[in-house]
């Protein structure tokens, strides 16, 4: 993201910046709209778990056809079969 043009809004619960049209999330203080925007923090809706699954898969399935699809759950075991609707 650095070097790219982008404007700071103010928003009721902070800042956030846009950047070819699209928003970023809201960061607590205008400086910290700018340091995500000038690319020197990673943005706050970055998760390195995710990111480092998602390498692994694509380095196990290199060479393939088919993109690799990295998903999370947060429900954990079977589904609740005596829950009533």
């Amino acid at each position: 993201m650095k070097d790219q043009d982008y404007e700071l809004e103010k928003r009721d619960d902070g800042w956030a910046y846009v950047m070819d049209g699209r928003h970023s999330p809201v960061y607590a203080s205008r400086e910290a709209a700018i340091e995500a925007a000038k690319g020197a923090t990673k943005p706050a809706t970055f998760d390195q778990e995710l990111d480092d699954e998602l390498e692994e898969g694509l380095e196990e399935t290199f060479p393939a056809s088919d993109p690799v699809s990295v998903t999370r759950s947060d429900h954990l075991g079977s589904p609740d079969r005596n829950k009533k609707d």
